[in-house]
């Protein structure tokens, strides 16, 4: 008898389990439904005061509740840097032309000055120094300064750079309220000649191992990084502090801190060892960069100057990537493939493109210029230009309509051009003497022998 009911109770465990379980799931479902319905019935909440201010006009249960809808009307201070970057030029009465305008940065430092002061500082920057030292071994036969290539090191060097200048200035402020301070911004600002130096020596003294010291890093930083790098490096600064959303930021604080700026640098720089066929220590700068700053940027991938990497984290460029001018991608943003392709197989940013956090572009496609990939979309089809796009798979929400008012005015000649307008010229006259040593030295790769007679014009006229 005792051994027949212990058999009924075995089977019977079974039944109550199912029905324990179909009481557990019909509980959830009501429960669930009543959420629903309270918040259906509460259009005071939080959440709905906020989408219903948002979206007036639509019927909050027809539409698709994303980064793309809520923000499609806000003020996104990245969405608005495509347009800002860009100036219109009239070639007649009917005719418009775009073109990238010129980034600019001016300091708080600079702002708060005097008048007077300001005025000194402004007209120093103009002006070339060239010192009895830098006289000598330009007219000297037998100094390294015959090289070519160091001649235009040498000229890089005395290009009057404002944002150089004003990274100095801040140092100089930082001293008299933070002198502890002091033995870094000897080492790494005040005690360097140019900005390509101040960087290479902060990174060489970040990443520096026992394997590479940091001395042994500084040398190959200077090495391998070409004048044309030099430039991308400029607005890729830039583009640091001006995209920042901190209030706090600064050229200095860039300069110093600012971790996907320093993934940059790693990357131009294993970049041109990748392309000079020393594909070892390539890698070795990538697996570098990936374990300090957590961003793995293959040495292969292409990318143009002006680019904006929020903090570097998590950031994946395959090797046949491409990246435009004036991109931002923030944490997270991958670029890769589908792992169904070979060869070519690595997605193609344009110009002004914006990554979200998160977001995945995977494949051999296009995304054109302007576009926006809000945050966690994956994007396995082609991007029109100006289109926002969001989802899993990511979809077309909107396009994006240009806004006039926001591109770069041309600076003028009046004499009411205020400090912006004033900063902003000095900068277009920077770039455009940069840019004659960009193709000097362009020139010089490709063996043509006038490159020469060139630099020694540039030389004599102390640029």
């Amino acid at each position: 008898m005792m051994m027949m009911m212990h058999d009924s109770r075995v089977r019977r465990r079974p039944v109550i389990t199912a029905l324990l379980l179909l009481d557990v799931i019909s509980k959830a479902a009501a429960y669930s439904s009543s959420i629903t319905i309270s918040f259906r019935q509460q259009p005071n909440s939080r959440f709905e005061r906020t989408l219903l201010r948002s979206t007036p006009s639509f019927n909050v249960d027809n539409i698709v509740i994303d980064h793309a809808t809520i923000s499609r009307d806000s003020e996104d201070m990245w969405e608005d840097h495509y347009f800002a970057s860009q100036s219109i030029i009239l070639n007649s009465e009917e005719e418009e032309t775009y073109q990238r305008a010129t980034q600019s940065y001016v300091s708080s430092v600079v702002r708060d000055m005097s008048e007077e002061d300001r005025n000194a500082f402004l007209t120093e920057i103009s002006t070339t120094r060239i010192n009895e030292t830098h006289q000598a071994s330009i007219q000297g036969k037998d100094t390294y300064v015959d090289e070519p290539y160091r001649k235009l090191r040498l000229l890089r060097r005395r290009l009057p750079d404002p944002l150089w200048a004003q990274i100095r200035l801040e140092a100089k402020h930082i001293l008299d309220t933070e002198p502890d301070a002091g033995p870094q911004l000897y080492e790494h600002i005040l005690r360097q000649p140019s900005l390509v130096d101040a960087l290479a020596s902060v990174i060489a003294h970040e990443i520096g191992t026992e394997l590479m010291p940091a001395t042994a890093l500084l040398a190959m930083i200077l090495d391998q990084l070409q004048l044309s790098d030099d430039i991308n490096l400029h607005l890729d600064l830039i583009a640091s502090i001006n995209r920042d959303p901190s209030k706090e930021s600064t050229a200095l604080n860039a300069l110093l801190f600012h971790q996907g700026l320093h993934a940059l640098v790693c990357y131009r720089v294993a970049h041109r060892l990748w392309q000079a066929e020393r594909t070892g220590l390539a890698y070795y700068m990538q697996s570098t960069v990936s374990s300090r700053y957590s961003a793995d940027i293959h040495p292969a991938a292409e990318i143009d100057g002006g680019l904006y990497l929020n903090v570097g984290g998590g950031v994946v460029i395959g090797e046949t990537a491409r990246v435009g001018r004036d991109c931002t991608i923030l944490q997270g943003v991958t670029l890769g493939g589908t792992g169904k392709e070979v060869g070519n197989r690595h997605p193609k940013i344009g110009d002004g493109v914006i990554l979200h956090c998160g977001a995945c572009v995977l494949g051999n496609i296009n995304v054109g210029r302007g576009a926006i990939i809000t945050a966690k979309s994956i994007v396995t089809k082609e991007v029109p230009e100006l289109a926002r796009v969001s989802g899993v798979p990511a979809t077309v929400k909107s396009i994006r309509e240009l806004r006039k008012d926001l591109f770069s005015q041309a600076s003028n000649d009046d004499d009411g051009c205020d400090l912006d307008c004033q900063m902003k010229k000095k900068y277009e006259i920077y770039l455009e003497r940069f840019q004659e040593l960009v193709d000097i030295e362009s020139c010089m790769s490709d063996g043509e022998n006038d490159c020469s007679d060139a630099l020694d014009e540039m030389l004599n006229s102390h640029v």
